[in-house]
């Protein structure tokens, strides 16, 4: 008895001397990363790293936290040795799948989200993300059965029936995207991009009246988040419904919310030129007025090949 005793004292000092183990390391950085210590969060979880590279748990704890940092690229290496060690492990595959997603490899994310739903099929955050993963690289219809097995997973998620809208627009469904997005309002009113993404499904169908209601409701529920982009989308809507002065407070209205935003010149561009077109004889100072929110709005974006060829075509011949 004595001498296991002896032993066990000796073991004990022993670990001591070696010092905490992986596991110790590892619930002392969770632990640190929960009270908002995140340097030593990241210095637990790599010391744990080192006294036992194949922890899978501390690469995927390690790489949330490089996610956190918006350092998607050490978060992906992280993630990548967590699947290399637990390659059935839902959480290191999905990861995975979405940080080269953030870093637009594709057709990598697409193997990691496939990946992700074979462990889980019916996970709902895998299947809609990498049903937007294909609408990313323009190929919605293979995305489509992703997204409505997520819609199915998680009917009461407001975000799952704005992506599959999203999807739907980009096949052309209009019906259907328009039916998602509506059920999308109604599950969250507060999102922007949602009533945007309506607004912008009833423009194409030439329904501009809903397209305004829907705008101008966004307006009312979300104040002065709406911004920038739902004053100018209203602003087109104004414009299609032959209504130019409202069309014009609301491409200012957009400025106002924020000087750069192009969009809101092109628009102003747009009405000043149709109405110096349109009067008799044209009317020169609206044609220059035009060209110079044309010019303003390229200072803020060069990268817009139609407004270049706006310009060429209605400046003055030299």
């Amino acid at each position: 008895m004595k001498r296991y005793l002896i032993m066990s004292m000796l073991a004990f000092s022993l670990a001591g001397c070696l010092g905490p183990s992986s596991v110790d390391l590892y619930l002392q950085g969770q632990l640190a990363a929960e009270k908002g210590k995140m340097d030593e969060a990241m210095r637990r979880l790599t010391e744990a790293i080192e006294r036992n590279p194949q922890m899978g748990l501390a690469y995927i704890a390690r790489g949330d936290l490089h996610k956190d940092r918006g350092d998607y690229e050490k978060a992906a290496k992280d993630f990548e040795k967590a699947v290399e060690i637990e390659p059935y492990n839902f959480n290191a595959n999905y990861k995975l799948g979405l940080m080269y997603q953030y870093l637009k490899r594709y057709t990598d994310a697409i193997m990691s989200y496939q990946k992700a739903v074979e462990i889980r099929p019916l996970d709902p955050q895998a299947n809609m993300n990498l049903a937007m993963v294909y609408t990313q690289m323009g190929q919605p219809l293979r995305g489509l059965s992703y997204a409505q097995r997520a819609v199915n997973g998680d009917p009461d998620s407001y975000h799952t029936h704005a992506n599959l809208g999203i999807l739907y627009a980009q096949l052309g469904n209009q019906d259907a995207a328009i039916d998602s997005l509506k059920r999308a309002i109604e599950l969250n009113a507060k999102q922007t991009e949602v009533y945007v993404n309506l607004a912008q499904e009833y423009l194409k169908q030439e329904k501009f009246e809903a397209a305004r209601g829907t705008l101008e409701t966004a307006r009312e529920l979300l104040s002065d988040k709406g911004g920038a982009i739902v004053a100018e989308r209203l602003g087109l809507t104004y414009f299609k419904l032959r209504q130019p002065d409202k069309a014009r407070a609301m491409y200012f209205d957009a400025l106002r919310y924020d000087s750069r935003y192009f969009q809101a010149y092109n628009g102003l561009g747009v009405i000043a030129m149709s109405q110096s077109l349109t009067a008799t004889p044209p009317d020169v100072q609206l044609a220059k007025e035009a060209l110079e929110y044309w010019q303003k709005s390229l200072q803020v974006q060069p990268d817009q090949p139609v407004i270049r060829q706006l310009l060429n075509k209605y400046s003055p011949e030299k």
